[in-house]
């Protein structure tokens, strides 16, 4: 059973419950979410914006990007997020996570009309951005960026502290709860029917207990006088006489030969 569990084989199997447990994880919580009735982003209160809560709304006005995140395997960037800044509830700032190219595109329109705005050059943006999504926190790194853009634009640390929130929308569709909670129930499902395989495949090839063939012992009982028989057959013989080892030591008849002494040094 050991060298199974050492082999390739059980790297598939854990393989496959990393999968299946993940996948099932994401998928419930995706479906949770799914279910939650979103925040109109119009008439969101700062106490409401917090981790882990659904929003959708349209986004009128926006800062520009504070912060670029690019997504490499080997040396190659597959994807790139774009965050930008954005006003929120009362008195708040926060960030939102573009990766569509048509909707970078328009914010950066937008971006363009908030500033030209508040220069005077516009009453107001004709640009909006719908969005729907969900509320994640900042790692440092993010933060960091976050505060230094703020900074560049005028805002104290006291200012920072007070309105600036260290959260991002996530946009999201909540569209991959069924996919993933598919795969992850399919995953499980392999690989109890591998650790099963598994199981069985090491009975079989468990080592087999000694058979006793015909019901008898594993040979003669002997060292010791009157054991010449097997154990458990027959009476025992009487134990030998001190006359009887006499006998067998003594002269026999024709025998030239006589007993030598002990032999002086």
């Amino acid at each position: 059973m050991k060298h199974i569990f050492r082999s390739g084989f059980f790297k598939v199997i854990a393989i496959f419950l990393v999968v299946g447990v993940l996948c099932t994880i994401f998928g419930i919580i995706e479906l949770a979410d799914s279910k939650k009735t979103p925040i109109d982003l119009a008439t969101i209160s700062d106490d409401q914006i917090e981790k882990g809560a659904i929003v959708e709304g349209d986004i009128y006005y926006n800062f520009g990007i504070f912060e670029t995140v690019e997504n490499k395997r080997n040396g190659v960037t597959e994807s790139t997020y774009y965050r930008y800044v954005i006003p929120v509830g009362e008195k708040s700032y926060m960030g939102i996570q573009v990766t569509d190219k048509s909707m970078i595109a328009t914010m950066d329109t937008q971006t363009n009309e908030t500033y030209d705005m508040m220069d005077g050059k516009i009453e107001d943006t004709t640009t909006s951005v719908h969005v729907k999504g969900k509320i994640v926190g900042m790692d440092k790194e993010d933060a960091g960026y976050f505060k230094d853009f703020m900074s560049s634009g005028g805002f104290t640390d006291d200012e920072i502290s007070q309105y600036g929130k260290e959260y991002y929308i996530q946009i999201r569709n909540f569209d991959q709860a069924k996919p993933l909670l598919a795969v992850g129930i399919i995953a499980l499902i392999i690989d109890a029917v591998l650790i099963i395989l598994t199981v069985l495949k090491g009975k079989k090839a468990a080592p087999q207990p000694p058979q006793n063939f015909g019901g008898e012992g594993f040979g003669q009982i002997t060292g010791g006088p009157g054991m010449d028989q097997q154990a458990g057959m027959g009476q025992p013989q009487a134990p030998q006489t001190p006359q009887d080892f006499n006998q067998y030591f003594a002269q026999q008849p024709g025998d030239d030969q006589t007993p030598q002494g002990p032999t002086n040094f």
